[in-house]
């Protein structure tokens, strides 16, 4: 790797470790410095953010294809399987049909690295209804996903305007993609405007009601407004919520 770059990626690094020192409970800061790292080749230390990012949010698919990925290449096949089955089911359930596929590259490599037999070429279509509800998940939203993509890049490299440009494109595309407004919302905070910061959280919670992070991260942003009660509120809420998961059986 050309030194340029690579100074680039570990100056990403540094910024995401100084971001995880004030936010450690963001997931999107956790996956970014596990990418960082992954690019580094230095998968090794890569495997550590990206088990902080899935377990902060179990649900993000590409920390999971990611983790299985770093584990794969540090020679954990078994482990890497787990971690991109994982990725590949939630693919699946939320339409997410480019990460699932790359999933999957990486899931063969994993049971090759095991000895597990090839699967079997199939003729059965999945049901008809399953596939349009997949397509109809992924209609429409797929723009958006890209967009959210190409902000999440430029908010991890600093370039915060235009990163938050690109998250209001993609909400204008789809206004209910929440990892946007969670993008936006850091974005804001990390230009220092709160209150924009504040609104996008709250929009967040709306669609992600149960959602811990949702709570805790509009928690941080009341706090630095010296909002001290809303703060100890939302935190309450994410800790009732954290605790609600943790009692739910196979948790």
């Amino acid at each position: 790797m050309a030194d340029g770059p690579k100074a680039q990626l570990e100056e990403r690094a540094e910024r995401l470790r100084a971001l995880l020192e004030d936010a450690p409970d963001d997931a999107m800061a956790w996956f970014g410095l596990g990418r960082a790292l992954l690019e580094l080749d230095r998968s090794k230390e890569a495997i550590v953010p990206f088990r902080r990012a899935t377990a902060l949010d179990p649900d993000y698919t590409a920390a999971h294809r990611d983790l299985g990925r770093a584990l794969l290449e540090c020679g954990q096949a078994l482990a890497a399987r787990d971690a991109l089955e994982a990725a590949a089911t939630l693919a699946d359930r939320t339409g997410d049909l480019q990460t699932g596929n790359e999933a999957r590259v990486f899931l063969r490599r994993a049971e090759r690295a095991l000895g597990v037999p090839a699967a079997k070429p199939t003729t059965t279509a999945a049901p008809k209804a399953r596939r349009a509800l997949a397509e109809s998940a992924s209609e429409g939203r797929t723009e958006a996903h890209q967009l959210y993509k190409q902000g999440f890049e430029l908010f991890a490299n600093d370039h915060i305007e235009p990163a938050i440009e690109i998250f209001r494109q993609a909400l204008e595309i789809d206004p209910e993609l929440a990892i946007a407004w969670n993008g936006l919302s850091l974005a804001y905070r990390q230009k220092g405007d709160l209150e924009a910061a504040i609104e996008a959280g709250k929009r967040l919670i709306e669609l992600e009601p149960d959602d811990p992070l949702s709570h805790t991260n509009l928690s941080i942003l009341y706090q630095r407004c010296g909002m001290i009660p809303e703060a100890e509120d939302e935190r309450a809420v994410a800790m009732q919520l954290q605790m609600r998961a943790q009692r739910r059986p196979g948790s």
